[in-house]
């Protein structure tokens, strides 16, 4: 990517008055109660870049008081003097670090044909829970028509290899309005055979279109869903209806519009009702691998791709959710830049702990109060930072239990890093499980002699004179033959660098384990499980020290 979002602003639209965030051009993780903006905030992204090639007038009607159309926040235009309802969007160029702030209003369209914003629009793409409800709200009996959500979801971002705009080719003749002015004799026959011909080309364009869609779905499914099934999955994308216009008069005039049904096939057996067969865990993997294949399908050159999800997962357990956050994290999505919006702390503080030591690439922001007032981006401190702000406050008790919770975190973090693979999210180990876990696995590539009586307690300043600077020792002894002290020195080699290297990571690692195990008997339990011993704040602040170390030297071997 060229650009990068690197500033929102917001003004009387929807749940805002007044509302700043700035990114900085990294990813965004937001966490939002319900009525804390959002959604808002999405509807924001989303009509900001949609403007691009609306008609000039067709934006304004969003921020005009006299419409109703209008999405301007209610309580702010109680006021005397409401401020005038914007959205601005600064970008700013990767090379050459210039921004560009581009506005909508009521009296200015800074978007209208902006190639930046147009091929943004395009390459981008927004998708919500209201997705995966689309998906799976029909009933047994009915069958599954998967067009009315192409139509609003996937649609609007799709190409066509013919080289046409399959939106436009839709809009032409989505309202079946083959002769809007009543022209009658020649001109009403030339109207309706112009509409047949544009009804054609899109009936022509949209099977492609839906065949690359399933393709890929199934190639997307096959690499992140289907390692637990039983028996192998087959989904099928397919338009089983093509739009069609019939007749040349208004009285004759038949318009149908087109249907894609969705089916599958498990261990070779057809089921054309999913919605009656599987569970919702299962239609939503279905869903994520249709909608992510249209986004990988429709892949589009810009300076500037976002990926908006707005409360994406509300319908999988936090196993299954993690799996797909994992996909997000994934090179599969690296060229956009995410902005994740959850209601849910619990999974808010998951995914951040997902990213592991990737954090400086992210912006954590809770959104904070409600659109009568005004809502606010906070930085979302971690654990770690929190224990800090409680113990520069001198409230001891709460910088303990917030340190406990950073060191929870790393533990899992560092097992995970250390065995290689994620934990189960919703099974508990506890902190010294953790712990020990990954020490164990670190030592399986030291030897625990080596580790005990040579690596452990040698200053870095030291590490260098355990073993000669030099071979003069092999040169002079004129009891080895040439080839054996070739290969001594070449031994010798390997165990400098085993020594200073990859070695002494693994130590430090071990020791960085070992001194949170020494202090969490005294300072983290006691901060957890409640403990008549008295805190002292040099204490906390010596474990808060050590939890850094931890952190600092988890996050050089990732």
């Amino acid at each position: 990517m060229k650009a990068r979002l690197h500033r929102i602003a917001i003004t009387n639209f929807k749940a805002f008055r007044d509302f700043q965030l700035n990114l900085e051009g990294r990813h965004l993780l937001v966490y939002g109660a319900n009525g804390a903006g959002k959604s808002s905030l999405y509807w924001a992204l989303y009509t900001f870049l949609q403007s691009a090639k609306k008609p000039r007038n067709g934006i304004a009607k969003y921020f005009d008081p006299g419409t109703q159309e209008n999405l301007l926040n209610i309580h702010e235009q109680k006021e005397e003097q409401p401020k005038s309802g914007e959205i601005a969007l600064t970008l700013r160029e990767a090379t050459t670090r210039n921004d560009t702030t581009y506005r909508i209003s009521q009296s200015d369209h800074g978007t209208f044909n902006q190639p930046t914003i147009l091929k943004g629009d395009l390459a981008s793409d927004f998708i919500t829970y209201r997705f995966f409800f689309g998906f799976s709200h029909f009933r047994n009996s009915q069958a599954f028509d998967l067009w009315p959500l192409f139509e609003k979801e996937i649609l609007p971002f799709c190409v066509s290899t013919s080289g046409g705009n399959p939106l436009q080719m839709w809009d032409a003749i989505r309202f079946a309005m083959p002769n809007p002015r009543g022209l009658s004799g020649v001109a009403g026959t030339s109207a309706y055979d112009l509409f047949r011909r544009k009804t054609e080309a899109f009936a022509a364009a949209l099977p492609e279109i839906v065949d690359s869609i399933s393709t890929q779905a199934q190639q997307f499914y096959d690499e992140h869903f289907a390692a637990d099934d039983p028996a192998k999955v087959i989904l099928k994308i397919g338009v089983t209806t093509l739009p069609q216009a019939f007749g040349s008069t208004q009285s004759t005039f038949i318009f149908t519009k087109p249907v894609i049904s969705f089916g599958i096939q498990i261990d070779g057996e057809e089921i054309k009702r999913p919605q009656s067969f599987l569970n919702e865990a299962k239609l939503t993997q279905l869903a994520l691998s249709v909608r992510f294949a249209a986004s990988l399908v429709n892949l589009h050159d810009s300076d500037l791709k976002l990926l908006v999800l707005d409360d994406l997962l509300v319908s999988l357990d936090m196993s299954n959710r993690m799996k797909v956050v994992d996909i997000l994290l994934s090179d599969t999505f690296a060229n956009y830049q995410k902005i994740i919006l959850t209601h849910e702390l619990g999974f808010f503080r998951e995914f951040r702990r997902r990213i592991g030591s990737n954090h400086a690439d992210w912006c954590f922001v809770r959104l904070q109060g409600n659109a009568s007032q005004n809502i606010e981006a906070k930085s979302e401190k971690n654990d770690l930072e929190r224990a800090g702000d409680y113990l520069n406050g001198h409230d001891i008790e709460e910088a303990a239990m917030f340190l406990r919770k950073a060191a929870e975190d790393t533990a899992k973090r560092y097992r995970e890093w250390a065995e290689g693979k994620a934990l189960p999210p919703g099974q508990f180990f506890s902190l010294t499980e953790n712990l020990r876990a990954a020490r164990n696995k670190l030592l399986e590539d030291i030897p625990a002699t080596l580790y005990k009586n040579i690596l452990k307690n040698t200053p870095v300043e030291h590490r260098g004179l355990l073993l000669s600077s030099d071979d003069t020792d092999l040169d002079n002894n004129a009891a080895l033959q040439p080839a054996d002290k070739g290969k001594l020195k070449s031994k010798r080699r390997d165990l400098r660098n085993a020594l200073n290297h990859e070695g002494w990571k693994k130590m430090e690692a071990v020791e960085a384990v070992d001194r949170v195990l020494e202090m969490t008997e005294r300072v983290l339990n006691p901060a957890s499980h409640g403990n008549t011993t008295p805190l002292y704040e040099e204490e906390v602040r010596r474990a808060m020290q050590i939890i850094e170390q931890l952190v600092q030297v988890l996050e050089a071997q990732q």
